[in-house]
C-alpha cells in the first residue's frame, strides 16, 4: 500500500470564501516518489488535528509566505512583506509539534525549514539583502530562477543521498536561518555562509529540512530523490 503523505497548504482570506491552496508540484512530487498526497485542512482543534495526522505516514511542511517575526520575538523589518495568515502559523506549529514528538518522517521545504528552526527556538534574518554582508543572489523575481551551490556536511542525510559534498540548487527566498536551536545541526551552507539544510541532532527523529524547493528542482538528486527518501521512511 502506498504511504499517505500529508502536506501543509497556504491559507488565505478571500471575502466570504477563505481557502487553503497548494501548488500541484508538491502533490505531483509525492506521487512521482510513490506516495499518496493528502492536503491537511486548517484544523485548529489540536485533538482533531492529531487524530488526522496519526493516520498519515509522512509529512511535507511546504513553502509559502514569510513567518511572522513575533514567533521569534522580533519586530517586523521594514522590508519584510506581509507575513502569512496567523491561522497557517497556528496550524503548521501544531503539525510540527506532533510530528517532532512522535517521530513521523518529515520533509521541510523553504518556509517549512524556517518554521522547524523557529518552532524549536531559533530565529531568522528577515531580509537577506539588507541584513547579510555580501550575500549571493537567493531570489530573482517570484520564481526559482536563482541558483547557487550548497556545501554539504559529510555525515549528513543529504551527503548520504547524493554522494556529493557540493550540489547546485534552485533558490527563491529572501529570508534565511539566523540562530539555530540546540536540537538541530547545520548540514548545508551556501558560499555566503547562509544555512541551506538542517537535520536533528537526534538521529532517531526522521526529519530533513532544506531551503531550496525540491518539488520544482530539475536535478533529481536534490529534487525528487528527497521525496523518495521521505516515502521510503514513511513506508517502513
Amino acid at each position: 500500500m502506498k504511504p499517505l503523505i500529508g502536506l501543509s497548504p497556504s491559507y488565505y482570506e478571500h471575502k466570504e470564501m477563505d481557502r487553503s491552496i497548494l501548488g500541484k508540484s508538491y502533490t505531483d512530487s509525492v506521487q512521482r516518489a510513490g506516495g499518496l498526497p493528502v492536503l491537511i485542512p486548517p484544523i485548529i482543534e489540536k485533538d482533531d488535528l492529531a487524530l488526522l495526522i496519526k493516520r498519515l505516514d509522512g509529512i511535507v511542511l511546504t513553502g509559502g509566505e514569510d513567518l511572522h517575526p513575533e514567533y521569534y520575538g522580533e519586530a517586523s523589518h521594514p522590508l519584510t512583506p506581509k507575513p502569512f495568515h496567523p491561522r497557517r502559523g497556528s496550524h503548521d506549529r501544531q503539525i510540527f509539534e506532533y510530528v517532532w514528538e512522535n517521530k513521523i518522517p518529515t520533509l521541510a521545504i523553504c518556509l517549512g525549514m524556517q518554521e522547524v528552526n523557529v518552532f524549536l527556538g531559533g530565529s531568522l534574518h528577515q531580509d537577506i539583502p539588507s541584513q547579510v554582508s555580501n550575500p549571493l543572489v537567493h531570489k530573482i523575481g517570484d520564481w526559482f530562477e536563482a541558483r547557487h551551490d550548497v556545501s554539504l556536511e559529510q555525515d549528513s542525510i543529504l551527503h548520504g543521498l547524493t554522494g556529493l559534498l557540493t550540489v547546485e540548487t534552485n533558490s527563491a527566498h529572501h529570508q534565511a536561518i539566523k540562530e539555530v536551536p540546540e536540537a538541530l545541526s547545520v548540514t548545508g551552507r551556501s558560499a555566503d555562509g547562509l544555512i541551506e539544510a538542517l537535520e536533528p541532532k537526534d538521529k532517531n527523529i526522521p526529519l530533513l529540512a532544506v531551503q531550496w524547493h525540491p518539488e520544482s528542482e530539475t536535478n533529481d538528486v536534490i529534487g525528487i530523490d528527497l521525496f523518495k527518501w521521505l516515502i521510503s521512511l514513511s513506508a517502513s
